[in-house]
């Protein structure tokens, strides 16, 4: 078994970079986006700008999320060892 900490080192591992789910739900939440997307351009031609500062928005606070997530899932496996480890 190669050591996972050699691996995030040199980069070899690097969760934000997976691919998006590929469940039923996130396919149709993102359909349902695009369509949205699309009922709001036809009302307002001059409106991409304002919903492309939109989604780079909600992007960079769904990226903020992820990473929060990602700490605490750290922190709860740490925590769950640390109890393994110390109960008899």
């Amino acid at each position: 078994m190669e050591n996972i900490l050699e691996k995030l080192y040199y980069g070899d591992i690097s969760p934000c970079s997976l691919p998006s789910p590929n469940t039923k739900r996130y396919k149709e939440a993102s359909l349902e986006v695009e369509q949205v997307k699309q009922e709001i351009l036809a009302k307002y031609p001059d409106g991409n700008e304002l919903i492309e500062r939109f989604e780079d928005a909600i992007h960079i606070t769904a990226a903020c999320e992820g990473l929060q997530d990602f700490e605490r899932g750290f922190r709860l496996g740490a925590q769950i060892m640390i109890n393994i480890l110390t109960t008899e």
